[in-house]
């Protein structure tokens, strides 16, 4: 089953603003999850961010939801890890 992908304005803003190789190979793993949209490097995020998921790249991090019931993954945040990367998430 193909899900549709959504990525959410800022953060399209985000993936706009990363260095053009990263940029890539963002966009490329964000385009395979529309397949997979859970990857064995995808992890599922737990406590209060219950229902995220994060794929790591290098230093930067892919955090998304999964809509199962009407076949979505919606990309919330591109973000270079820090210690703030998961705060005030939607």
């Amino acid at each position: 089953m193909t899900y549709r992908v959504k990525v959410l304005k800022r953060a399209q803003a985000q993936v706009e603003a990363l260095p053009g190789h990263m940029r890539q190979r963002v966009r490329r793993t964000i385009s395979q999850l529309a397949d997979n949209p859970r990857p064995e490097v995808a992890k599922a995020l737990y406590g209060e961010l219950k229902g995220y998921y994060r794929i790591r790249i290098d230093a930067y991090r892919i955090i998304y939801t999964i809509h199962d019931e009407v076949v979505l993954v919606e990309i919330v945040r591109v973000a270079k890890r820090t210690p703030r990367t998961y705060d005030g998430l939607p």
